[in-house]
């Protein structure tokens, strides 16, 4: 649960860092180009699932815990994608086995 939660502000982050005014890599094809099409709705859908993993932990770890995890998970997940970023492992597969791999850690431990 918490790693789903965890992932959709990685989506959730990155839907804002592609449509920020900042982000200088230039993309013709793919997910980013067209999200740099459409910024509204991307951040429109970002913010909204931003507020749906706000609403998960709340509702996983009560109020000022929920907050607290997300703030901190928020920090966490930015850092990731601004490092990960720029060498381009954000593609579907890596995300997809990173996810898998940090599900399985939850459910071992």
């Amino acid at each position: 649960m918490v790693s789903t939660l965890y992932f959709i502000q990685l989506i959730a982050f990155y839907l804002w860092q592609v449509t920020s005014t900042s982000h200088k890599r230039s993309v013709v094809t793919g997910f980013a180009a067209y999200a740099n099409r459409n910024k509204a709705r991307t951040r429109l859908v970002g913010g909204l699932l931003l507020g749906a993993a706000l609403a998960g932990f709340i509702t996983h770890w009560g109020i000022a815990s929920g907050i607290i995890g997300f703030v901190v998970g928020l920090m966490g997940v930015g850092c990731l994608s601004v490092v990960i970023d720029p060498f381009n492992y954000l593609r579907r597969q890596s995300v997809a086995a990173i996810y898998g791999c940090c599900v399985l850690l939850e459910m071992t431990i």
